[in-house]
């Protein structure tokens, strides 16, 4: 009987050979199908220094935002109740929709090949339909659903703080891009 770590030492053997990623001839690329899409689900917690537009011209001068963040708006309880009488915990901004008690799953983005009315492929690029959910929801009573995100900032021009800009929580976006070669 094999003991634990020389069991170890044979899966990952036999899971590096079985998985190994080799190369393929331009024939072999073109002749290979797989599944016809993928969604991305993206979750993003992140802190930028300073986003800047400068103007070169003679005049010159500059507009940036500073200390942005980009999170889900939760700092207090406050901000993200749960309906409990507590709160969602601060963290990434979750840009897709579960709703799993109605089967709703809506990545941040799907890409689709699609075929074209004129015959050719292009690469479709597809947003989540918040905005057909929530009429729905709110046409049979429920509140409507939002994607928890804020980014946050400090407004400059030049030198000058101009205070503080914060955009949050989507709740409308639907929407379509097609991708196409010629």
């Amino acid at each position: 009987m094999l003991n634990r770590s020389a069991y170890t030492a044979l899966l990952l053997a036999c899971s590096s050979a079985c998985y190994a990623l080799t190369p393929m001839t331009d024939q072999e690329l073109a002749a290979t199908t797989g599944q016809a899409g993928i969604s991305l689900r993206l979750d993003v917690l992140a802190q930028i220094g300073r986003v800047e537009y400068r103007d070169t011209d003679a005049n010159g001068g500059s507009v940036s935002l500073r200390n942005v963040k980009i999170d889900n708006g939760c700092v207090t309880v406050a901000d993200c109740p749960n309906g409990q009488g507590g709160g969602i915990a601060y963290g990434a901004a979750k840009l897709g929709l579960s709703l799993p008690i109605f089967g709703v799953e809506l990545p941040t983005l799907k890409v689709d090949v699609v075929n074209t009315g004129s015959g050719d492929s292009a690469v479709q690029l597809t947003l989540p339909d918040l905005t057909t959910i929530n009429q729905q929801m709110i046409a049979n009573g429920l509140p409507a659903q939002r994607i928890r995100m804020r980014v946050a900032g400090d407004m400059y021009v030049g030198e000058s703080n101009l205070g503080n800009v914060e955009i949050r929580d989507i709740t409308d976006i639907r929407g379509e891009i097609r991708i196409r070669g010629h």
